[in-house]
C-alpha cells in the first residue's frame, strides 16, 4: 500500500480516534448521552466513508487516475470498521450484549431492519475482501460493486429514518447516493 493511500486510510481514522480519546475523557467528553453519541458518531462516519469510497468511481473514471482505483477497497474497509463498530456499540453498549433483545429490536424497528440489511452487504463484501478471495472478488467486480451501493442506499435510508426528522445532512446523504447510483446505472448501461 502506498504512503499516500496509508495517509488517507489515517486521516479517515482520524474520527474514531477522537472519539475514543473523548470516551477516555482524555479530552472533552460524550455529552450527556455518552452511548448514543459513540453509536451515532461511528455510524455517520462510516456512512460518509462509504459514500466517499463511491465517489471514487467517477473521479477514476473522469480523471484517470489509478490512485482512485487502488484506494477505493482500502477505504470500503475503512467504512466498514465503522459501520462494524456503529453496530457493536449498539448491541454490546447500549443492549448489552443481549442477543435476544438486539433480534427482537431490529424486527420491530423498521429503521432498525434497513440499517441490519446495509450492514450486511458491506459486511458480505468486506468477507469476500481477503487476499485467498482475490480471484473470485476480481471474477464477481461487478456484483460486489451492486452490493457496496445497496450498503449505501441502505444506510442513507437508515440514517434518513432513524432522524425521524427531516435534518438537511440526511437529506444531503440521500441525494448524494441516488446520484452516484444513477450515475453507476447509466455507466453500466454504456450511456455515460
Amino acid at each position: 500500500m502506498r504512503y499516500g493511500t496509508r495517509l488517507i486510510i489515517f486521516i479517515s481514522l482520524i474520527p474514531f480516534i477522537d472519539l475514543n480519546l473523548k470516551a477516555f475523557e482524555i479530552y472533552g467528553g460524550l455529552g450527556a448521552n455518552p452511548v448514543e453519541t459513540m453509536i451515532h458518531t461511528n455510524g455517520i462516519w462510516g456512512l460518509r466513508i462509504l459514500i466517499a469510497t463511491l465517489m471514487l468511481g467517477p473521479f477514476n473514471r473522469y480523471s484517470g487516475l489509478k490512485f482512485f482505483k487502488q484506494l477505493a477497497k482500502p477505504l470500503g474497509l475503512v467504512a466498514l470498521f465503522y459501520i462494524l463498530n456503529h453496530f457493536l456499540s449498539y448491541a454490546i453498549i447500549d443492549q448489552g450484549g443481549d442477543l435476544k433483545i438486539v433480534i427482537v429490536d431490529i424486527i420491530e424497528t423498521p429503521y432498525l431492519i434497513v440499517g441490519w440489511g446495509g450492514f450486511l452487504c458491506l459486511l458480505s463484501v468486506g468477507v469476500v475482501s481477503f487476499k485467498s478471495l482475490q480471484p473470485w472478488y476480481k471474477k464477481n467486480r461487478s456484483t460486489i460493486s451492486g452490493i457496496v451501493y445497496s450498503s449505501a442506499v441502505l444506510g442513507a435510508w437508515h440514517y434518513y429514518w432513524n432522524t425521524k426528522t427531516i435534518e438537511t445532512e440526511a437529506l444531503i446523504y440521500c441525494l448524494i447516493v441516488c446520484v452516484l447510483v444513477l450515475w453507476r446505472v447509466k455507466v453500466t448501461q454504456g450511456k455515460l
